[in-house]
Protein backbone atom coordinates (compact mmCIF):
# COMPACT_ATOMS: atom_id res chain seq x y z
CA UNK A 1 0.00 0.00 0.00
CA UNK A 2 2.89 2.12 0.65
CA UNK A 3 4.35 1.82 -2.46
CA UNK A 4 1.46 2.57 -4.42
CA UNK A 5 1.18 5.89 -2.43
CA UNK A 6 4.37 6.89 -3.34
CA UNK A 7 3.82 6.13 -7.08
CA UNK A 8 0.76 8.15 -6.53
CA UNK A 9 2.78 10.94 -5.86
CA UNK A 10 4.31 13.69 -7.75
CA UNK A 11 7.54 13.50 -9.44
CA UNK A 12 10.61 15.25 -10.26
CA UNK A 13 9.99 17.75 -13.07
CA UNK A 14 12.76 17.94 -15.61
CA UNK A 15 12.54 21.51 -16.47
CA UNK A 16 15.14 24.82 -17.11
CA UNK A 17 14.67 27.51 -14.21
CA UNK A 18 13.40 30.55 -15.79
CA UNK A 19 16.80 32.50 -15.54
CA UNK A 20 16.58 34.50 -12.19
CA UNK A 21 16.97 38.14 -13.94
CA UNK A 22 13.98 37.14 -15.62
CA UNK A 23 12.02 36.86 -12.31
CA UNK A 24 13.52 39.93 -11.69
CA UNK A 25 12.43 41.76 -15.10
CA UNK A 26 8.65 40.50 -14.89
CA UNK A 27 8.28 41.56 -10.82
CA UNK A 28 10.03 45.48 -11.61
CA UNK A 29 7.80 45.54 -15.29
CA UNK A 30 5.29 44.88 -12.72
CA UNK A 31 6.20 47.34 -9.78
CA UNK A 32 6.54 50.21 -12.80
CA UNK A 33 3.31 49.51 -14.51
CA UNK A 34 1.55 49.77 -11.35
CA UNK A 35 3.41 52.69 -10.44
CA UNK A 36 2.28 54.07 -13.79
CA UNK A 37 -1.24 53.49 -13.60
CA UNK A 38 -1.52 54.87 -10.24
CA UNK A 39 -0.14 58.35 -11.19
CA UNK A 40 -2.42 58.45 -14.41
CA UNK A 41 -4.71 57.59 -12.26
CA UNK A 42 -4.17 60.64 -9.82
CA UNK A 43 -3.80 62.67 -12.54
CA UNK A 44 -7.25 62.06 -13.71
CA UNK A 45 -8.66 62.58 -10.11
CA UNK A 46 -7.52 66.19 -10.62
CA UNK A 47 -8.61 66.55 -14.11
CA UNK A 48 -11.99 65.87 -12.57
CA UNK A 49 -12.91 62.43 -13.50
CA UNK A 50 -15.76 60.82 -11.16
CA UNK A 51 -15.18 59.34 -7.64
CA UNK A 52 -12.89 56.52 -6.26
CA UNK A 53 -14.29 53.49 -6.85
CA UNK A 54 -12.40 50.42 -4.84
CA UNK A 55 -13.41 47.77 -6.61
CA UNK A 56 -12.12 49.35 -9.80
CA UNK A 57 -9.79 51.89 -8.47
CA UNK A 58 -8.33 52.78 -12.30
CA UNK A 59 -11.84 54.15 -13.35
CA UNK A 60 -10.29 57.45 -13.57
CA UNK A 61 -7.67 56.48 -15.71
CA UNK A 62 -10.48 54.80 -18.29
CA UNK A 63 -12.70 57.69 -17.99
CA UNK A 64 -10.20 60.61 -18.32
CA UNK A 65 -7.74 58.64 -21.30
CA UNK A 66 -9.99 56.29 -23.47
CA UNK A 67 -12.66 57.25 -26.22
CA UNK A 68 -15.46 56.90 -24.97
CA UNK A 69 -16.47 53.78 -27.64
CA UNK A 70 -13.92 51.84 -25.97
CA UNK A 71 -14.81 52.63 -22.09
CA UNK A 72 -16.77 49.77 -21.33
CA UNK A 73 -14.22 47.35 -22.91
CA UNK A 74 -11.76 49.15 -20.64
CA UNK A 75 -13.92 48.80 -17.41
CA UNK A 76 -14.10 45.44 -18.19
CA UNK A 77 -10.28 44.91 -18.49
CA UNK A 78 -9.60 47.05 -15.70
CA UNK A 79 -11.81 44.58 -13.27
CA UNK A 80 -9.96 41.52 -14.64
CA UNK A 81 -6.51 42.90 -14.91
CA UNK A 82 -5.53 45.82 -12.37
CA UNK A 83 -8.54 45.18 -9.57
CA UNK A 84 -6.48 44.83 -6.19
CA UNK A 85 -8.50 42.04 -4.88
CA UNK A 86 -6.77 39.77 -7.80
CA UNK A 87 -3.34 40.75 -6.85
CA UNK A 88 -4.42 40.06 -3.24
CA UNK A 89 -6.01 36.58 -4.30
CA UNK A 90 -2.48 36.26 -6.48
CA UNK A 91 0.05 36.54 -2.95
CA UNK A 92 -2.25 34.48 -1.07
CA UNK A 93 -2.11 31.94 -3.36
CA UNK A 94 1.91 32.46 -3.97
CA UNK A 95 2.42 32.72 0.28
CA UNK A 96 0.27 28.96 -0.15
CA UNK A 97 2.60 27.40 -3.09
CA UNK A 98 5.65 28.50 -0.68
CA UNK A 99 4.11 26.76 2.64
CA UNK A 100 2.02 24.05 1.75
CA UNK A 101 3.26 23.57 -2.00
CA UNK A 102 1.80 20.08 -3.75
CA UNK A 103 5.07 19.22 -5.43
CA UNK A 104 7.76 20.54 -3.55
CA UNK A 105 10.44 20.48 -6.21
CA UNK A 106 8.74 22.99 -8.18
CA UNK A 107 9.71 26.58 -7.67
CA UNK A 108 7.30 29.47 -7.40
CA UNK A 109 8.28 31.19 -10.40
CA UNK A 110 8.64 28.06 -12.96
CA UNK A 111 9.46 28.26 -16.60
CA UNK A 112 5.31 26.59 -16.81
CA UNK A 113 3.92 29.35 -14.47
CA UNK A 114 5.46 32.62 -16.15
CA UNK A 115 4.68 31.25 -19.29
CA UNK A 116 1.24 31.15 -18.07
CA UNK A 117 1.56 34.59 -16.91
CA UNK A 118 2.90 36.26 -19.32
CA UNK A 119 1.86 33.71 -22.28
CA UNK A 120 -1.82 32.99 -21.27
CA UNK A 121 -2.75 35.69 -18.71
CA UNK A 122 -1.45 38.66 -20.48
CA UNK A 123 -1.27 37.75 -24.50
CA UNK A 124 -4.29 35.94 -24.32
CA UNK A 125 -6.23 37.87 -21.41
CA UNK A 126 -5.57 40.80 -23.66
CA UNK A 127 -7.24 38.94 -26.66
CA UNK A 128 -10.30 37.63 -24.70
CA UNK A 129 -11.01 41.28 -22.76
CA UNK A 130 -11.90 42.12 -26.44
CA UNK A 131 -12.76 39.12 -28.11
CA UNK A 132 -15.27 37.88 -25.09
CA UNK A 133 -15.92 41.20 -24.43
CA UNK A 134 -17.99 41.01 -27.98
CA UNK A 135 -18.92 37.46 -27.62
CA UNK A 136 -20.27 37.34 -24.77
CA UNK A 137 -22.56 41.36 -25.34
CA UNK A 138 -22.93 39.65 -28.37
CA UNK A 139 -24.80 35.86 -27.09
CA UNK A 140 -27.25 38.03 -24.72
CA UNK A 141 -28.25 40.39 -27.76
CA UNK A 142 -28.95 37.11 -29.77
CA UNK A 143 -30.78 35.58 -26.88
CA UNK A 144 -32.79 38.50 -26.10
CA UNK A 145 -34.06 39.07 -29.87
CA UNK A 146 -34.54 35.23 -31.07
CA UNK A 147 -35.05 33.66 -27.42
CA UNK A 148 -36.51 35.81 -25.46
CA UNK A 149 -39.65 33.50 -25.32
CA UNK A 150 -37.35 31.25 -23.10
CA UNK A 151 -36.48 33.42 -20.15
CA UNK A 152 -38.28 32.57 -17.14
CA UNK A 153 -40.13 35.66 -16.26
CA UNK A 154 -41.16 34.91 -12.81
CA UNK A 155 -37.88 34.54 -11.64
CA UNK A 156 -37.70 38.46 -11.90
CA UNK A 157 -39.55 38.65 -9.07
CA UNK A 158 -37.50 36.65 -7.33
CA UNK A 159 -35.00 38.57 -5.06
CA UNK A 160 -31.53 38.72 -6.74
CA UNK A 161 -29.26 37.10 -4.42
CA UNK A 162 -31.55 34.01 -5.26
CA UNK A 163 -32.06 34.51 -8.76
CA UNK A 164 -28.41 34.43 -8.84
CA UNK A 165 -27.66 31.30 -6.85
CA UNK A 166 -29.67 29.21 -9.03
CA UNK A 167 -28.10 30.92 -11.75
CA UNK A 168 -25.03 29.54 -10.54
CA UNK A 169 -26.03 26.54 -9.86
CA UNK A 170 -27.42 25.92 -13.25
CA UNK A 171 -24.44 26.75 -14.44
CA UNK A 172 -22.23 25.10 -13.36
CA UNK A 173 -24.15 21.70 -13.61
CA UNK A 174 -23.57 22.85 -17.36
CA UNK A 175 -20.10 23.38 -16.80
CA UNK A 176 -19.62 19.62 -15.62
CA UNK A 177 -21.54 18.54 -19.28
CA UNK A 178 -19.49 20.58 -21.36
CA UNK A 179 -16.31 19.87 -19.57
CA UNK A 180 -17.26 16.07 -19.58
CA UNK A 181 -17.94 16.19 -23.50
CA UNK A 182 -14.41 18.21 -24.11
CA UNK A 183 -12.94 15.14 -22.57
CA UNK A 184 -15.18 12.24 -24.87
CA UNK A 185 -15.03 13.93 -28.08
CA UNK A 186 -11.22 13.73 -29.82
CA UNK A 187 -11.39 16.99 -31.82
CA UNK A 188 -12.91 18.91 -28.67
CA UNK A 189 -10.18 16.74 -26.52
CA UNK A 190 -7.67 18.38 -28.88
CA UNK A 191 -8.21 21.94 -27.58
CA UNK A 192 -8.27 20.95 -24.38
CA UNK A 193 -5.20 18.90 -24.85
CA UNK A 194 -3.84 22.77 -24.83
CA UNK A 195 -4.98 22.87 -20.61
CA UNK A 196 -4.12 19.86 -19.34
CA UNK A 197 -0.58 20.29 -20.69
CA UNK A 198 0.72 21.94 -17.68
CA UNK A 199 3.49 19.55 -15.68
CA UNK A 200 3.85 22.72 -13.31
CA UNK A 201 0.79 23.49 -12.01
CA UNK A 202 0.20 26.99 -10.78
CA UNK A 203 -2.62 29.80 -10.71
CA UNK A 204 -3.04 31.06 -14.20
CA UNK A 205 -2.42 27.51 -15.37
CA UNK A 206 -6.75 28.29 -15.48
CA UNK A 207 -6.15 30.29 -18.23
CA UNK A 208 -4.50 28.36 -20.38
CA UNK A 209 -7.08 28.04 -22.40
CA UNK A 210 -7.70 27.86 -26.50
CA UNK A 211 -9.59 30.56 -27.54
CA UNK A 212 -11.97 27.89 -29.83
CA UNK A 213 -13.02 26.49 -26.48
CA UNK A 214 -14.68 29.57 -25.66
CA UNK A 215 -16.78 29.20 -28.44
CA UNK A 216 -18.26 25.88 -27.11
CA UNK A 217 -18.08 26.70 -23.40
CA UNK A 218 -19.38 30.49 -23.39
CA UNK A 219 -23.16 30.08 -24.89
CA UNK A 220 -23.40 27.00 -23.13
CA UNK A 221 -22.44 28.89 -19.30
CA UNK A 222 -24.19 32.22 -20.30
CA UNK A 223 -27.72 30.88 -21.51
CA UNK A 224 -28.80 30.45 -17.41
CA UNK A 225 -27.84 33.85 -16.69
CA UNK A 226 -30.01 34.74 -19.32
CA UNK A 227 -33.08 32.67 -19.38
CA UNK A 228 -33.05 33.61 -14.87
CA UNK A 229 -33.25 37.43 -16.18
CA UNK A 230 -29.83 38.44 -14.79
CA UNK A 231 -28.41 41.49 -16.12
CA UNK A 232 -25.13 41.27 -18.01
CA UNK A 233 -23.13 43.80 -15.35
CA UNK A 234 -24.33 40.95 -12.68
CA UNK A 235 -23.34 37.79 -15.01
CA UNK A 236 -20.12 39.66 -15.54
CA UNK A 237 -19.41 39.70 -11.69
CA UNK A 238 -20.49 36.17 -11.35
CA UNK A 239 -18.16 34.64 -14.13
CA UNK A 240 -15.33 36.60 -12.68
CA UNK A 241 -15.68 35.85 -8.93
CA UNK A 242 -16.10 31.92 -10.12
CA UNK A 243 -13.38 32.04 -12.78
CA UNK A 244 -10.97 33.84 -9.84
CA UNK A 245 -11.74 30.98 -7.08
CA UNK A 246 -10.77 28.69 -10.44
CA UNK A 247 -7.64 30.05 -10.30
CA UNK A 248 -7.00 29.30 -6.46
CA UNK A 249 -7.55 25.21 -7.10
CA UNK A 250 -5.09 25.19 -10.15
CA UNK A 251 -2.14 26.21 -7.91
CA UNK A 252 0.59 23.94 -6.49
CA UNK A 253 -1.13 23.36 -3.56
CA UNK A 254 -1.36 20.23 -0.74
CA UNK A 255 -5.00 21.00 0.34
CA UNK A 256 -7.95 19.42 -0.11
CA UNK A 257 -10.29 21.65 2.21
CA UNK A 258 -11.05 18.64 4.52
CA UNK A 259 -14.73 18.66 5.21
CA UNK A 260 -15.22 21.20 2.54
CA UNK A 261 -14.04 18.69 -0.05
CA UNK A 262 -17.47 16.56 -0.27
CA UNK A 263 -19.07 20.20 -1.30
CA UNK A 264 -16.26 22.61 -3.29
CA UNK A 265 -13.52 21.58 -5.61
CA UNK A 266 -10.53 21.75 -3.95
CA UNK A 267 -6.54 21.67 -5.03
CA UNK A 268 -6.48 18.22 -4.73
CA UNK A 269 -9.07 17.13 -6.53
CA UNK A 270 -8.73 19.13 -9.46
CA UNK A 271 -4.67 18.13 -9.43
CA UNK A 272 -6.41 14.62 -10.12
CA UNK A 273 -8.21 15.78 -12.62
CA UNK A 274 -4.85 16.88 -14.44
CA UNK A 275 -3.13 14.20 -13.92
CA UNK A 276 -0.95 12.09 -15.94
CA UNK A 277 -1.45 8.98 -14.19
CA UNK A 278 -3.81 6.72 -16.62
CA UNK A 279 -5.79 5.28 -13.21
CA UNK A 280 -7.22 9.06 -13.01
CA UNK A 281 -8.52 10.03 -16.85
CA UNK A 282 -11.96 11.45 -16.69
CA UNK A 283 -12.60 11.84 -13.38
CA UNK A 284 -13.45 15.04 -11.18
CA UNK A 285 -14.90 17.07 -13.91
CA UNK A 286 -16.70 19.53 -11.72
CA UNK A 287 -15.62 23.21 -12.03
CA UNK A 288 -17.07 24.72 -8.25
CA UNK A 289 -18.80 21.98 -6.91
CA UNK A 290 -17.64 18.58 -6.42
CA UNK A 291 -21.29 17.40 -5.91
CA UNK A 292 -21.84 16.64 -9.77
CA UNK A 293 -19.50 14.31 -9.58
CA UNK A 294 -20.74 12.20 -6.58
CA UNK A 295 -24.04 12.62 -8.54
CA UNK A 296 -22.39 11.22 -11.87
CA UNK A 297 -20.23 9.03 -10.63
CA UNK A 298 -16.59 10.22 -12.01
CA UNK A 299 -15.61 11.46 -8.32
CA UNK A 300 -12.28 10.12 -7.79
CA UNK A 301 -12.18 9.17 -3.70
CA UNK A 302 -8.55 9.17 -2.64
CA UNK A 303 -7.93 12.39 -1.05
CA UNK A 304 -4.08 11.97 -0.29
CA UNK A 305 -2.94 11.64 -3.67
CA UNK A 306 -1.15 14.40 -5.58
CA UNK A 307 0.02 13.27 -9.06
CA UNK A 308 2.29 14.56 -11.75
CA UNK A 309 0.23 16.50 -14.06
CA UNK A 310 0.22 16.53 -18.48
CA UNK A 311 -0.05 14.85 -21.12
CA UNK A 312 1.56 11.66 -22.72
CA UNK A 313 1.53 13.74 -26.15
CA UNK A 314 5.30 13.95 -27.29
CA UNK A 315 4.57 16.17 -30.33
CA UNK A 316 2.78 19.23 -27.74
CA UNK A 317 4.53 22.14 -27.84
CA UNK A 318 5.81 22.42 -23.71
CA UNK A 319 7.91 25.67 -22.84
CA UNK A 320 11.36 24.69 -22.39
CA UNK A 321 12.54 28.09 -21.84
CA UNK A 322 10.72 31.23 -21.52
CA UNK A 323 14.30 33.74 -22.51
CA UNK A 324 13.89 36.00 -25.26
CA UNK A 325 10.70 35.80 -27.30
CA UNK A 326 10.21 32.09 -26.39
CA UNK A 327 7.04 33.32 -24.41
CA UNK A 328 5.49 34.77 -27.51
CA UNK A 329 6.64 31.67 -30.00
CA UNK A 330 5.33 29.30 -27.38
CA UNK A 331 1.94 30.85 -27.26
CA UNK A 332 1.49 30.57 -30.85
CA UNK A 333 2.91 26.95 -31.12
CA UNK A 334 0.43 25.85 -28.64
CA UNK A 335 -1.99 27.65 -29.85
CA UNK A 336 -1.90 26.62 -33.49
CA UNK A 337 -1.08 22.71 -31.92
CA UNK A 338 -4.54 21.00 -32.56
CA UNK A 339 -4.75 22.15 -36.08
CA UNK A 340 -1.77 21.12 -37.00
CA UNK A 341 -2.69 17.33 -35.14
CA UNK A 342 -5.74 17.77 -37.12
CA UNK A 343 -4.33 18.90 -40.43
CA UNK A 344 -1.71 15.37 -40.06
CA UNK A 345 -4.42 12.93 -39.66
CA UNK A 346 -6.45 14.34 -42.20
CA UNK A 347 -3.60 13.66 -44.28
CA UNK A 348 -3.55 9.86 -42.91
CA UNK A 349 -0.07 11.30 -41.07
CA UNK A 350 0.52 9.19 -37.42
CA UNK A 351 0.60 10.98 -34.42
CA UNK A 352 0.74 10.58 -31.01
CA UNK A 353 -2.29 12.99 -29.96
CA UNK A 354 -3.95 10.06 -31.76
CA UNK A 355 -1.80 7.39 -29.04
CA UNK A 356 -3.34 9.61 -26.10
CA UNK A 357 -6.90 10.09 -27.17
CA UNK A 358 -6.80 6.00 -27.16
CA UNK A 359 -4.99 6.27 -23.97
CA UNK A 360 -7.78 7.97 -22.71
CA UNK A 361 -10.44 4.99 -23.49
CA UNK A 362 -8.63 1.82 -24.60
CA UNK A 363 -12.04 0.47 -25.82
CA UNK A 364 -12.45 3.29 -28.95
CA UNK A 365 -10.30 4.42 -31.86
CA UNK A 366 -10.15 8.26 -31.51
CA UNK A 367 -11.56 10.14 -34.74
CA UNK A 368 -11.63 13.33 -35.95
Amino acid sequence: MQEEAAENQVQPIHADRPPRRMIWVMLLVLLGLTAALIWLASRAQDGGASGWDWSNPFTYLIEAYFPTGLQPIAGKAAMVFLSPWLYLLMAMVFLGEKAIPADRRQPVFSVGMIQDFLGWFVLGGLVRVVLLGLFVSGLYWVCGRYLAGLRIEAVTLWPTALAAALAVMMGDLLNWFHHFIRHKISVLWLFHTIHHSQKQMNMFTDLRVHLAEYVVTKPITIFPLFVLGLDLQLAFWLTLVIESYTRVYHGNLRTNYGPLRYILVTPQSHRIHHSADPRHADKNFAVLFSIWDRLFGTQWTRYDEYPQTGVDDASFPHEQSVGGIRVVTNYLHQLVYPFAVICRVSKGRPTSARDTAAAKDPSREPSL
